[in-house]
């Protein structure tokens, strides 16, 4: 018969669990949790993230950025140019929402659909409740 730890009242059980929540992110170089803090309090809290950049491929290695979600001015500088013009629309998010090593996602091919992918999970799609009436 299988034993199940109770959290409630085993005290191990519960330190455990904590532990296996918490998760170490590292930031990329140069960057502090002081920064990091700021661009919260400038953008918002839950808007500023880090992703790790790696490629199947190898073409370059895993990197971390920091990226903030677009917002309603980047949305409307990216539909601006969706249709005419895709590369500079994804530049402009690339360029607008990435906070770190904006300069080399934009020289280099790889790292820059990496990038804009990242940023593109971030935006916001608003969802509706549509009633009769």
């Amino acid at each position: 018969m299988e034993e199940t730890k109770n959290t409630k009242t085993d005290p191990k059980a519960k330190k455990q669990v904590e532990t296996e929540e918490i998760q170490v992110i590292k930031l990329p170089d140069n960057i502090t949790p002081q920064v990091i803090n700021a661009w919260k309090e400038k953008y918002g809290e839950k808007r500023v993230k880090i992703a790790v950049l790696s490629d199947d491929e190898d073409v370059f290695p895993p990197f971390e950025v920091v990226i903030r979600r677009p917002g309603r001015r980047d949305m409307g500088m990216y539909e601006k140019f969706m249709d005419r013009d895709p590369d500079k629309a994804k530049a402009i998010i690339v360029k607008n929402c990435s906070l770190t090593h904006t300069d080399e996602l934009l020289s280099h091919d790889d790292k820059f659909a990496h990038a804009f992918n990242a940023i593109a999970n971030l935006m916001p799609i608003a969802k509706a409740e549509i009633k009769n009436v």
